[in-house]
């Protein structure tokens, strides 16, 4: 026993302190150089703009094309039944979440003619004045109730990109593929157009009006896009007038100026793909 006292005292203890401070010093070094690499990684970044954009990202300058409401992340199917407000309450609960995020901003000014987005700040939109434009707001179900269904189509950000717009319908038409439509439509000349249309010619036959808000495409005044304060990506509103019932419609969504590729390839730049499935009690 007085020896194991001994041991303890005399050889384990200043054993287990030499090992202690080792691993201290080691760590605390180790720390050093991790927060060192840090520090080198983030001085080479700027708080405003990316390391990489333009033709040098992995977007090669060629902004996408979002839709809402899409509630389920894996499907890009809009189904309800005609009639049945629970059958499409999720994609209304989607909606109006989504239009949370274009509330008013405080001291920014509002989206029009006069106060285009600056460099430093963007601009606020009247979200329920759009709507109520539109023939989509909350009175109609988003158009649900009418079976007239709203969605949103959002041209993503992407920073530093300048469009180069067509000057006119007739040169837009005159670049379509032979499997490309461009009957439903928002464009004017100077802005980016979309347009939406059925996927193949049956889905044609069976989606026969839209209409667009605004009508004019996504004005020039939101470009580019340098992470301004406040910035709100543009929106347009797409009303599926007449669908056909009973049966999945596949619609596609394109957008439309010179330095766009929304070719309908592997990677779907610039195109939206979505599909409708309205049900009948």
């Amino acid at each position: 026993m007085l020896c194991n006292v001994y041991f303890l005292h005399y050889e384990y203890f200043p054993f287990t302190v030499k090992i202690g401070v080792f691993y201290l010093i080691f760590y605390a070094c180790l720390v050093g150089w991790f927060a060192g690499l840090l520090h080198a990684f983030y001085s080479t970044l700027d708080d405003v703009a990316p390391k990489y954009y333009g033709v040098n990202s992995l977007l090669q300058d060629n902004p996408a094309i979002g839709v809402r409401p899409m509630p389920l992340f894996d499907s890009t199917l809009i189904r309800y039944t005609s009639g049945r407000r629970s059958s499409y309450q999720p994609y209304i609960d989607h909606l109006e979440a989504f239009f949370k995020t274009y509330a008013p901003t405080p001291n920014l000014p509002m989206c029009n003619e006069s106060s285009p987005v600056s460099e430093t700040e963007g601009c606020n939109f009247d979200i329920d004045g759009y709507l109520k434009s539109a023939g989509c707001d909350r009175s109609t179900d988003y158009g649900f109730k009418e079976n007239k269904p709203c969605v949103v189509l959002k041209m993503n950000k992407l920073y530093g990109f300048e469009p180069i717009p067509y000057d006119s319908e007739a040169d837009i038409k005159a670049d379509l593929n032979s499997d490309e439509k461009f009957r439903y439509y928002s464009f004017a000349p100077g802005n980016v157009g979309v347009s939406c249309d059925g996927q193949n010619a049956v889905d044609a036959m069976y989606l026969r009006d839209i209409t667009f808000f605004p009508t004019n495409g996504y004005d020039k005044k939101f470009f580019p896009y340098l992470n301004q304060v406040g910035y709100r990506s543009p929106i347009i509103l797409a009303k599926f007038e007449d669908i056909e019932k009973g049966s999945t419609v596949q619609v596609r969504c394109m957008l439309w100026a010179k330095n766009i590729d929304s070719t309908d390839g592997k990677e779907k730049r610039g195109t939206v793909h979505f599909e409708f499935y309205i049900g009948q009690e």
